[in-house]
């Protein structure tokens, strides 16, 4: 043992909470009773396993206020769509992870931690019965690289055609499509100073950095013009809590 710490009368994570931002791609909550962090990512290593596992604590324990009983917990599932087979260990479509007995490989009743990876690269190379191929065809969908492709994939099927109907809508609100707009610039001018730089690290750091200081700022535009923090939460992935100390 090289050190020891008592946590009883201080934050377990000291002050690391306060420089990670995590902004996922989609956070869904179901009526299930259960909320799924999804993400999608076209390579699969342990930078994308440690950033998907980071989301997947982060969604549990944000769950619980200041003195809220652990009960109140709801289940958190990570949905990772990816496009290889990490660690080689991932021979199907759909592969599911959890807590494990090492000793006698027994799963935990009370599982509240899930991981699933979700192979895109197999969608095309499987075959499978007719209640699979409707989640086979939702995977067809989400790897479909044009809209043209998914009116092909969703025609004839009702949800799924809203479903597209949804995202062309989400794609072309002029608010969402100027925060986006804004990102972009942002991550443009940031790229072009680490080029001229030379750097490669210095460019990597610039983007986050960049993206970071365009989310913010769109957040304090937005709490100008009056919206609401749920609104702002739901458009910039910034947290209700970070938004009240930007409107402080």
């Amino acid at each position: 043992m090289v050190g020891l710490k008592v946590t009883t009368e201080s934050e377990m994570h000291g002050t690391k909470r306060n420089k990670k931002i995590f902004y996922g791609d989609i956070l869904a909550y179901l009526d299930t009773d259960e909320i799924v962090s999804l993400e999608m990512d076209e390579t699969f290593h342990e930078r994308e396993f440690k950033k998907s596992l980071s989301y997947l604590a982060r969604a549990f324990s944000d769950q619980l206020e200041q003195g809220e009983d652990y009960m109140l917990a709801k289940k958190v599932i990570s949905i990772n769509l990816m496009e290889e087979n990490y660690h080689l260990n991932n021979f199907q479509i759909l592969n599911n992870y959890g807590f494990v007995n090492k000793f006698n490989y027994g799963r935990m009743k009370d599982e509240y931690l899930e991981m699933y990876l979700i192979r895109l690269d197999l969608v095309s190379k499987m075959v499978y019965n007719k209640l699979e191929s409707r989640f086979l065809k939702w995977l067809e969908f989400i790897k479909a690289r044009s809209v043209e492709e998914m009116e092909k994939i969703v025609k004839g099927d009702e949800n799924m055609e809203r479903a597209l109907a949804f995202m062309e809508r989400f794609v072309n609100d002029e608010e969402v499509r100027g925060i986006y707009d804004k990102i972009n610039d942002v991550e443009r001018d940031a790229k072009e100073r680490g080029m001229a730089e030379g750097k490669a690290e210095g460019l990597a750091e610039g983007l986050i950095q960049g993206k970071t200081a365009g989310i913010i700022e769109t957040a304090k535009n937005m709490l100008k013009k009056g919206f609401e923090p749920s609104k702002i939460a739901d458009i910039t992935n910034l947290s209700i809590e970070e938004i009240n100390r930007l409107k402080q």
